[in-house]
C-alpha cells in the first residue's frame, strides 16, 4: 500500500563555500632617495585592501593591493621616519554550485610579519596575510511533516527553525573632505590611519534596510618632517545608507555584516602647503540575511493499525538564528616602556584581532586576543614602539541552545585610552565592541519514507470490543496502542486520560 507523505519546503541560506588563501609578502625593500638611512626599525605593518571581487561560474576572483608600511629611526633618532611600498595581489577560489544570485563576503586577516635591515638602505621583509571568503546562496530544504492514511498513526514533535526571507549583498562608497582645523598644525605626511564602521541603527522596511551609524577615521600625521613633530586627529563621519534587500521587512530578524574593503586618504597640502584638508575615499560592503521564525512538525515514529510498516529514516538539520547581540566591554591593562622610561605617548592602536566562538553548555562564549601597539617618546625624546597582548571574553545573551551552537561575530577596538602611570608603565583602557549573530543547528532523526505490505495484515483480536490491559507505571500510551493495533486517541478517550504516560500501575481498557 502506498501512502502520501505531506511535505513542506523551507528556504534556507546555504553556505556553499568557506575557505582561506594565504598570500605571501616577500619583499626586498630599498629606501627611496628622499628617505634617510635606517638606524633602528620601530614597526613594520601589512595593510591589505580589496579592490574587486567577482563570482563567475565556479570561480571567485579577489583582487587587491597590499601596502607594507615601515616606521623607523634615522641616525639622529629625533623623528619617526616613514616609508611604504604597495603591490597588487590576486587569488581565486573554486566555488561549486554557485548560482547567479550568490553573494560573497571577503575579509582580510594578517598572519605574521618579519622585518630586518640588511643594510642602512635595504630591508628584508617576509610575512603573510589571508584572504577569507564565504559564499552564500538561496536554497530550499524539504521536510516530511505528516503521513496521510486512515490506518496510519504517527508520533510527531515540533522543531523551530529560521526561514530565509532575504539574502542580499551590496557595495557602497564613502567620499568625504575632512578638515583637521587650524589649531592642529598643517599635515605634511600621514604616518598611520584606521577606519572603523560602527552601525548604530539598522531599520528594515519593505525590501530595504536603512543603515545608520558612523565611520570613525583615526589619523596620525607629521606636521614637521625635520623635527618629527606629530599630531593625531579623529573624525566621526555620519553614515546613512539604504541597502536593497528584497524580502526583508520590519518583522524579519536580520544578520548584518559591514566590511571595509579598502580606503584611501590623501592630503590636500600636496597642492596647498597651508591646507589642513584630507580626502577620504572608502569602499564598503554589506551582507544582509533576513529570517522569519517558523515551526515545522516532523515525524518521529509511525505504525499502521492494519499492516506491518517499513519506515525509512533520515537525519534532518534545523538551523535557527538564536539571537543578535551587540555588546561593549572595557578592558584594562598596562604596557611597559623599557629601561629608557617615557615622556610622551604619541599614539596607541590595535593590531591583529583573533577570536573563536565556543559553546559553553546552553550558551556561546566568544574569546580571543588582540595586540595593543604604542608609539611614544622616551625620557630623552627618542621615539620607540612597545606592544602588549590583551585577552577578551564575551558571553552574549541569546536563547538557550539545545543543539550545536556557533556565532558569526565581529570585534572592533575603536578607541584605546592611555595614561602614563610612572616612568616605566602606561595604563591602557581599550573600548571593545562585539557584534554576534548566534546560530543553533539541531540534528534530528525523522521518518522520510513509509511502505506497507497489504498481503501481511497485523494480527489483532477482532472478536472483542474491549481488551483489558494491566499497565505498569511509566508505560507510554503510544507503545500500548501500537501493541493492540489501535490509536492513542482511542485509548485516551476510553480511559479519560489526559497524559500520554501511565503514572501508576492500573487497568487500561483497549478499544478494538
Amino acid at each position: 500500500m502506498e501512502y502520501t507523505l505531506k511535505k513542506e519546503n523551507c528556504r534556507t541560506c546555504e553556505k556553499i563555500f568557506e575557505g582561506a588563501s594565504e598570500q605571501p609578502v616577500d619583499l626586498e625593500l630599498s629606501l627611496p632617495d628622499y628617505c634617510p638611512d635606517v638606524e633602528r626599525i620601530l614597526k613594520c605593518r601589512i595593510c591589505p585592501g580589496i579592490t574587486s571581487r567577482n563570482i563567475a561560474g565556479d570561480r571567485l576572483d579577489v583582487d587587491g593591493n597590499v601596502t607594507v608600511r615601515l616606521y623607523y629611526l634615522d641616525s639622529k633618532k629625533q623623528a619617526v621616519r616613514f616609508c611604504e611600498h604597495t603591490s597588487p595581489f590576486s587569488c581565486s577560489f573554486t566555488v561549486k554550485k554557485a548560482e547567479a544570485d550568490s553573494i560573497c563576503r571577503v575579509r582580510l586577516r594578517n598572519e605574521y610579519l618579519n622585518c630586518r635591515a640588511v643594510s642602512p638602505r635595504k630591508l628584508d621583509i617576509h610575512g603573510a596575510f589571508s584572504v577569507l571568503a564565504s559564499v552564500y546562496q538561496n536554497s530550499s530544504r524539504q521536510y516530511c511533516t505528516a503521513i496521510e492514511g486512515s490506518d496510519i498513526q504517527q508520533q510527531q514533535h515540533t522543531e523551530k527553525l529560521s526561514a530565509l526571507r532575504c539574502c542580499a549583498g551590496q557595495q557602497f562608497s564613502i567620499s568625504e573632505v575632512l578638515d583637521i582645523g587650524k589649531g592642529k598644525g598643517t599635515p605634511e605626511t600621514i604616518l598611520r590611519s584606521e577606519l572603523f564602521v560602527l552601525p548604530e541603527d539598522c531599520r528594515a522596511i519593505e525590501d530595504k534596510l536603512m543603515l545608520k551609524g558612523e565611520a570613525v577615521l583615526k589619523v596620525l600625521y607629521l606636521t614637521d618632517m625635520d623635527t618629527g613633530t606629530q599630531d593625531t586627529m579623529t573624525f566621526h563621519i555620519p553614515l546613512s545608507q539604504i541597502i536593497d534587500a528584497h524580502g526583508i521587512d520590519e518583522n524579519t530578524i536580520n544578520d548584518i555584516g559591514i566590511d571595509v574593503l579598502s580606503y584611501d586618504i590623501s592630503l590636500k597640502s600636496e597642492f596647498d602647503e597651508s591646507s589642513t584638508l584630507l580626502t577620504l575615499d572608502a569602499r564598503l560592503s554589506a551582507v544582509v540575511l533576513g529570517y522569519d521564525e517558523q515551526e515545522i512538525s516532523v515525524i518521529d515514529d509511525a505504525y499502521s493499525t492494519d499492516y506491518n510498516l517499513e519506515l525509512g529514516y533520515k537525519t534532518d538539520s534545523f538551523e535557527r538564528l538564536a539571537g543578535i547581540c551587540r555588546m561593549t566591554q572595557s578592558l584594562v591593562g598596562t604596557i611597559g616602556t623599557g629601561d629608557n622610561g617615557i615622556s610622551q605617548v604619541l599614539d596607541v592602536w590595535c593590531d591583529n584581532i583573533s577570536s573563536i566562538a565556543d559553546q559553553d553548555g546552553s550558551h556561546i562564549q566568544i574569546r580571543g586576543k588582540f595586540n595593543c601597539c604604542m608609539l611614544a617618546l622616551d625620557r630623552d625624546g627618542t621615539p620607540f614602539c612597545a606592544e602588549k597582548t590583551m585577552d577578551f571574553a564575551f558571553s552574549p545573551e541569546s536563547d538557550e541552545l539545545t543543539g550545536k551552537g556557533t556565532a558569526r561575530h565581529e570585534l572592533t577596538v575603536p578607541h584605546i585610552a592611555f595614561r602614563i602611570a610612572d616612568d616605566n608603565t602606561v595604563e591602557l583602557k581599550a573600548e571593545t565592541r562585539l557584534y554576534a549573530a548566534i546560530y543553533e543547528v539541531r540534528t534530528v532523526k525523522c521518518v522520510h519514507d513509509v511502505q506497507a505490505d497489504e498481503s501481511k495484515l497485523r494480527e489483532k483480536d477482532r472478536t472483542a470490543a474491549l481488551t483489558i490491559y494491566y499497565a505498569d507505571a511509566g508505560e507510554n500510551l503510544w507503545d500500548i496502542a501500537r501493541m493492540y493495533c489501535t490509536s492513542v486517541e482511542a485509548v485516551r478517550l476510553e480511559n479519560n486520560l489526559t497524559d500520554d504516560i501511565i503514572h501508576a500501575r492500573s487497568m487500561v481498557l483497549i478499544p478494538m
